[in-house]
């Protein structure tokens, strides 16, 4: 068991119940991301319909010095950094977006395939990653919720948008999945588990992408085709790298 494991294992969790109850750990971000305009209509319609779905499910948290980042490494396990305790988690258009990308990785290990979709337990492997499973394919669709969400933040605030996190989506939304999940590893290349992922899945004649495309994948995590064709016009704004 790695030290990461124990440490996960030691934590002193708080529990996310159903209903957004006002004193859970994730509240603040569920928030965020249901928020509406004045008319009702949702600021951003992935958002909303993550928070409808994750909504009803106890999820465990932990916030630890991450260095900003997240990790969802089993179900309904979550892990933000120590900064995202209470409202910090809902501070900036970005940190929505990262919450939002790791509540998809719920959502994810949900399906229960230990080659598409792990849940991230007891599972040995050639690359002997016995817990944490996952896939750079988890990794692309979780990142095109995350960016769809941050991107109608940002819109809804006023904020400037960069470039970049346009180029991220329309890659991640690309017709070819091998190169959106390649993109994962070259877009953050500090990342070990994506390098992992990376040389696993190239030993595995379909690199552990499941058919279908992210827009079937996205609907099957219960988005709607509301959601999907937002980010199309979304990533019609960036430039696939």
């Amino acid at each position: 068991m790695s030290r990461q494991v124990r440490d996960l294992l030691n934590v002193r969790l708080q529990t996310q119940r159903p209903g957004l109850p006002a004193n859970g750990p994730l509240t603040p971000a569920l928030r965020a991301l249901a928020e509406t305009r004045l008319g009702g209509e949702p600021i951003s319609p992935a958002g909303s319909e993550l928070a409808q779905s994750v909504a009803p499910l106890t999820i465990q948290a932990a916030f630890l010095p991450t260095g900003g980042s997240g990790a969802t490494p089993w179900r309904n396990w979550l892990v933000l950094d120590i900064s995202y305790r209470g409202p910090g988690q809902a501070s900036l258009p970005a940190r929505v977006g990262l919450v939002a990308h790791e509540l998809t990785h719920v959502l994810q290990r949900q399906l229960r395939d230990p080659q598409f979709w792990p849940e991230g337990t007891l599972r040995p492997s050639r690359s002997r990653r016995w817990l944490g499973d996952s896939t750079n394919y988890m990794e692309v669709l979780a990142y095109i919720i995350g960016a769809s969400v941050e991107l109608d933040l940002l819109e809804a605030k006023g904020m400037p948008v960069g470039q970049r996190l346009l180029d991220d989506l329309a890659t991640f939304t690309g017709e070819d999945a091998a190169n959106a999940a390649r993109y994962v590893a070259k877009r953050f290349p500090g990342n070990a588990t994506y390098r992992k992922n990376e040389r696993e899945e190239a030993r595995s004649p379909d690199r552990r992408i499941p058919a279908g495309g992210w827009s079937h994948w996205l609907g099957k995590l219960g988005y709607s085709a509301t959601v999907i064709q937002r980010v199309r016009q979304q990533a019609t704004l960036g430039n696939p790298q």
